[in-house]
């Protein structure tokens, strides 16, 4: 058994992508691998880096029923997530227009990406304290520019330590463990 690689002697493990505010990529990545089952992550600090999930294979074959493609194990486990989290600063949603334009292209970008691949995405607004005012508006329009349910654009509030810990669960806990569970049962 020794011989075989890591991802067929252990059970399967889901992959999240955490991409934006780089500061809490630790913390999420440390809960998420508390969780039940453990979810791998793979951090990106910026969403330049977010091309690196659209590379596509060249040639589309039809699979053969009961066969595994070379590798198809770790890149699901390493490389392709089944879930992207795209953390913004609440700033941006209610600094200047700029940042604003910012931000929608970004989302932009995000949803062609996650398309090509069917990876569920969840958008996460970070906020310094509760108190930070974000536009209701900008909320709205974000989540239908976005195209997700409600449930799927979460405020995370990172300064007060119980509220850091209950957007942690309703972040990570809940809503991303679904979408991976979603995921992977479409995926077959």
């Amino acid at each position: 058994m020794e011989e075989y690689p890591e991802e067929l002697r252990t059970p399967p493990v889901s992959l999240v992508s955490l991409v934006g505010c780089p500061e809490l990529h630790a913390l999420i990545s440390t809960h998420l691998h508390t969780e039940q089952p453990p979810i791998n992550t793979l951090a990106l600090p910026d969403f330049s880096a977010i091309s690196i999930m659209n590379h596509s294979n060249k040639e589309i074959r039809n699979p053969v029923a009961g066969i595994l493609k070379r590798d198809r194990l770790l890149k699901h486990r390493t490389r392709v997530p089944a879930v992207v989290a795209a953390l913004f600063p609440s700033d941006h949603i209610s600094g200047d227009p700029a940042q604003w334009l910012q931000l929608c292209t970004r989302v932009e970008n995000l949803k062609a990406v996650v398309r090509a691949r069917n990876t569920k995405l969840v958008l996460v607004i970070v906020r310094s304290t509760s108190n930070d005012d974000i536009s209701e508006h900008r909320m709205i329009f974000l989540r239908k520019r976005a195209e997700l349910d409600s449930k799927y654009l979460i405020t995370f509030i990172k300064n007060d330590a119980s509220e850091l810990q209950q957007s942690l669960n309703r972040c990570a806990g809940k809503t991303i463990a679904e979408l991976a569970n979603t995921y992977y049962r479409d995926e077959g």
